[in-house]
């Protein structure tokens, strides 16, 4: 083989490199660019004391009074993470409960998942449900102290998120409320 032809062959074998080299990097920056989902966890503790409502529940008031007929919403906790689709983020709440909320993709304007309710290790609620992005879902009925809690699920997913969507989930639950008035 001549000089030349082996130059041929290594420039041509380095460019399958550098070609391999660029696509491993493509897909590693789409891997790390993933739109990620907000999730606004609130824990409220409903009551019949007539103590009114919590200031930091000012922007919730008026949905809480319309879902739940309780004279005292206090604010018990409050929690935010960010996760991707296809990912679960992990929220400890009140009472020993723990709240699993893994988004599932995007349909429409609605963000798909999965939340799972758990009183330690055992499962208490399991449901694949959709909510409006920049929306709101309450969940209320677990007893907490002398009352009820309420767990208030807000979500939101940047613009680039609508591209992102697995098959549509075969169970749709009620849409969620917007969070358009806070």
């Amino acid at each position: 083989m001549t000089l030349w032809e082996m130059t041929e062959v290594f420039c041509r074998r380095s460019g399958i490199a550098v070609v391999l080299l660029l696509v491993a990097a493509a897909a590693v920056a789409a891997q790390t660019t993933k739109p990620q989902v907000q999730v606004k966890i609130d824990s409220v503790l409903a009551a019949d004391t007539n103590q009114g409502c919590d200031k930091q529940l000012s922007w919730l008031k008026h949905r809480l009074m319309r879902l739940f007929h309780f004279s005292t919403y206090h604010l018990v906790q409050h929690r935010e993470s960010h996760t991707g689709f296809g990912q679960t983020a992990t929220f400890e709440l009140p009472g020993g409960r723990i709240l699993h909320i893994e988004p599932m993709g995007m349909d429409g304007g609605m963000i798909r998942m999965e939340v799972m309710l758990f009183q330690g290790e055992e499962p208490m609620m399991t449901t694949d449900l959709k909510i409006m992005n920049h929306g709101i879902f309450m969940v209320g009925g677990p007893r907490y102290e002398r009352g009820t809690l309420i767990i208030s699920i807000e979500t939101e997913a940047p613009p680039s998120a609508a591209e992102v969507g697995a098959p549509p989930a075969a169970v749709s639950a009620p849409a969620a409320l917007p969070a358009s008035d806070r």
